[in-house]
């Protein structure tokens, strides 16, 4: 049997998607965030989805949708879950075409002025 390379999936994406496809790529990597942030949060604190669901006051099946990415919650919600959990919640809008902004690792690195710099964490949801 003839072995062969699987490519880096990224580099696939890449050359097979469109730029309406990519802009949705983003989308998900949001729900990507709010759904990991939730899970992390819960098995930090050792919690079960239904001690989780009580502290919210929603469902145990609501709370897997969270955590699964299957559901997308209004911005309101995402500022009730922040507020009971303790979260500060950051919504970032800027132009695409910022020139004094550049993505590094999970941290928005903003040059204000010569020498300074300030660092901020991406998200929805800070913690």
């Amino acid at each position: 049997m003839d072995k062969f390379f699987l490519g880096n999936a990224w580099e696939l994406l890449e050359e097979v998607s469109n730029d309406e496809d990519k802009k949705e790529y983003g989308l998900y990597d949001i729900f990507y965030y709010i759904s990991t942030k939730i899970f992390d949060y819960r098995l930090e604190k050792g919690l079960s989805q239904k001690q989780l669901a009580e502290i919210l006051g929603i469902t145990q099946a609501m709370v897997s949708k969270l955590e699964s990415g299957e559901y997308n919650p209004t911005v309101e919600q995402l500022w009730k879950v922040s507020r009971k959990l303790g979260w500060s919640m950051k919504v970032l809008l800027e132009d695409s075409e910022s020139k004094a902004t550049h993505l590094w690792d999970n941290v928005e690195i903003q040059e204000l002025s010569e020498g300074s710099k300030l660092f901020t964490e991406l998200g929805l949801i800070g913690a």
